[in-house]
């Protein structure tokens, strides 16, 4: 007996060592080198293109290898060769999805026709879509709703940023749907590099993240941020105008196209820099003009990017396209036109070629937009400032454009008829009946029209200026767009929002508009 429980107990033990072997070997599995794991990203290219030509739905093995891809090139190769297992996995396990025979003719759009293909199937009025190629003629709803409909709209900045004065995205809709907002402008707004998660950032991203201690999370700052919001203010309020924002006066050192998921390194932004000397114009460097810029609205981590070099008019295109992806129903362009300005400046001469091919690249960046929604099947709104009408060239194809008061005008609650009656002059003649808008706008400094409102007005000041403005825009056929949240006050500023925020926000304590612009607000939507 006793050495049967001898041999009991040594069996035992050597199956728990087998087990513990089998464990070792599989934590401490060797690591792949950089060569097998180059072979292996071929041998899934190959079975990957084999399945896809084959008509097998491999998105997720696409989306395993694409994170693959990215541990591979900041070195983690045991996390690589990990992902690469699941899209081995998810190639193995990828099945030929059902198509069904599309048949024009039943009165039903279905998923392979649109309107090029079947237009009396797609082509219908009334369902609320705009589908691919049905036109405005034989569809009513490819007819971009009118915005001098739009009564109430205000500057949300961003949606998606809540967690910094804890506010989620459903006190956001409160907000919105108490103030009856049928215009949130721009809801969402890019300067650093945006990707589309903040769990899985290129390495290069999260170096410029961690560097500025930038907390991608508590920002907001992703499309993914971006998509979930949108949806859910669109399930609340689905009449609801969401205007994101992208600059066409900055592109960053580090840069990424959130469409083809590249990542360009300062090397590669330089060359979109906009350097004059491409039209043979000497007296001012491409050196002296980026320094400038740089001290100057740009700031000391970006170029001012040349709107005519066609990587980087994809690059802003990807921008826009990301968003309207993720929701958006328009896009504004901060600085639109502002190269072919510059160029004037530097030149003399609006009729100078510099001038002429930058603001023909800009107008039709709007073009462009125009099209990807109409691709998307929707008609998508595009803005920019009023400034470019000044110059000798065609109208832009725009939906509205935007104002501000300016520094001095703020500062003195007083606002320059004059001078607004001259400027709606020149939008008029050049754009017709276009929206126009007016928000107090921002930049880097106090120095700024909504850094004088924060940091030089007091709260009843403020209170008394807002009522001054919408009274005197409202008299013009202007929309002031109230100040409900968002605005970089200044980097110098002192008054913070909640003690802690250089954001402005009208339910801030040291603020306190928001009870001012929620009664401006209903008194507007009911007339």
């Amino acid at each position: 007996m006793y050495h049967k429980k001898i041999l009991v107990t040594i069996g035992i033990l050597v199956v728990v060592i087998a087990l513990l072997g089998v464990y070792v070997i599989h934590i401490h599995k060797p690591v792949p080198t950089e060569e097998q794991l180059i072979e292996r990203f071929s041998e899934f290219k190959i079975q990957y293109q084999e399945k896809k030509a084959q008509g097998y739905n491999v998105s997720e093995a696409e989306e395993s290898a694409r994170r693959a891809k990215r541990a591979f090139d900041r070195k983690d190769y045991r996390t690589a060769n990990k992902l690469l297992d699941k899209a081995f996995e998810a190639l193995e396990m990828a099945e030929i999805p059902e198509v069904p025979i599309p048949t024009c003719g039943n009165q039903i759009c279905e998923s392979e026709e649109n309107g090029y293909s079947c237009p009396e199937d797609c082509c219908v009025s009334g369902d609320g879509i705009c589908r691919e190629g049905c036109t405005p003629e034989n569809d009513d709803d490819c007819k971009p709703t009118d915005l001098s409909q739009v009564k109430v709209a205000s500057v949300y900045q961003k949606v998606t940023d809540g967690k910094l004065i804890n506010r989620s995205v459903d006190d956001v809709i409160n907000l919105v749907k108490e103030t009856k907002i049928n215009f949130i402008f721009r809801g969402f707004w890019i300067w650093g590099p945006c990707a589309d998660s903040c769990s899985d950032l290129p390495p290069e991203v999260l170096e410029v993240y961690e560097q500025k201690g930038f907390d991608c999370e508590k920002e907001g700052y992703s499309y993914t941020h971006l998509k979930d919001a949108v949806a859910k203010i669109k399930r609340e309020m689905p009449d609801v105008i969401f205007c994101g924002a992208i600059p066409a006066q900055r592109i960053n050192f580090i840069e990424i196209n959130p469409v083809t998921s590249k990542v360009y390194n300062q090397r590669e932004t330089n060359v979109m820099a906009l350097d004059p000397a491409k039209w043979g114009i000497t007296n001012v460097s491409k050196n002296q003009l980026q320094k400038y810029f740089q001290e100057h609205g740009t700031g000391g981590v970006g170029y001012f990017p040349d709107i005519t070099h066609p990587e980087f008019q994809d690059l802003i295109l990807g921008w826009a396209k990301k968003q309207i992806d993720s929701g958006a129903d328009a896009i504004w362009i901060d600085g639109l036109f502002s190269q072919a300005r510059v160029l004037e400046k530097i030149t003399g001469n609006p009729n100078h070629p510099a001038v002429r091919e930058s603001f023909e690249a800009s107008s039709k960046i709007v073009d462009e937009i125009h099209r990807y929604g109409q691709s998307r099947g929707k008609h998508i709104y595009v803005g920019t400032w009023w400034a470019f009408v000044e110059l000798p060239y065609p109208p832009p194809n725009l939906d509205f454009v935007t104002l501000t008061p300016s520094p001095e005008e703020v500062s003195s609650m007083h606002l320059d008829e004059l001078k607004w009656d001259d400027r709606l002059e020149k939008i008029r003649d050049k754009q017709g009946d276009v929206p126009v808008f007016a928000f107090i706008d921002w930049a880097g400094t106090t120095n700024t029209p909504l850094g004088v409102f924060s940091q030089e007005l007091s709260k009843e000041e403020q209170r008394e200026f807002l009522k001054i403005a919408d009274d005197f825009f409202s008299k013009k056929g202007i929309i002031f767009i109230y100040p409900v949240h968002g605005g970089f006050m200044g980097q110098d500023a002192t008054i913070l929002s909640f003690g802690r925020s250089k954001t402005y926000d009208s339910l801030a304590p040291e603020f306190g508009t928001y009870e001012t612009i929620k009664q401006l607000a209903l008194i507007k939507s009911s007339d």
